[in-house]
């Protein structure tokens, strides 16, 4: 049951625990909307690609689509056989990127989003800031389940020491 006025659903496609949360309820939303969703990657050609712009665009496509294949892979096990997936290569910025690919009105935008020290924030926009202030579609940022959240550095880590010095 495919809705003309519907509006596309877009998710920004990365391996992060967020990413792939998102990467999931844009699926959801999807097949509730009976629409197909837009599964962006987005890559940043810069000078130092070899073979230079042309280069850079002749390979994006065949590594964006593999990239996307296994980040859904990832978060459901393989591409959703109900809902169509239209996967589609973006080079630039990841913020301005999704931004620009997001721009009806009825579209709406999926992204992740990461719990970041403030001095990584300074050298790299929060992506999912950025299209929240931005993007001109309704925009659900998606944090990582609390599982992943209460898994990272330091805890896991001391977890870790613990466990071994009790082994001995």
């Amino acid at each position: 049951m495919r809705r003309e006025n519907a509006g596309r659903v877009i998710a920004g496609v990365d391996g992060s625990f967020a990413g792939l949360r998102a990467l999931r309820l844009a699926v959801a939303e999807a097949r509730r909307r009976g629409v197909a969703l837009h599964a962006v990657r987005v890559w940043s050609c810069d000078s130092s690609w070899q073979g230079g712009a042309t280069g850079c665009a002749g390979e994006i496509d065949q590594q964006a689509r593999a990239e996307a294949v296994a980040v859904f892979g990832a978060a459901m096990g393989a591409l959703p056989e109900d809902v169509p997936v239209v996967i589609t290569p973006v080079t630039g910025r990841p913020w301005r990127a999704l931004v620009d690919y997001a721009y009806r009105d009825n579209d709406t935008l999926f992204v992740g989003t990461s719990q970041r020290r403030w001095w990584r924030r300074l050298f790299r926009p929060s992506t999912a800031r950025y299209c929240a202030a931005h993007a001109s579609c309704p925009v659900v940022v998606v944090p990582a389940d609390s599982f992943a959240r209460n898994a990272g550095g330091r805890r896991q880590a001391r977890a870790l020491v613990r466990d071994l010095s009790m082994l001995s």
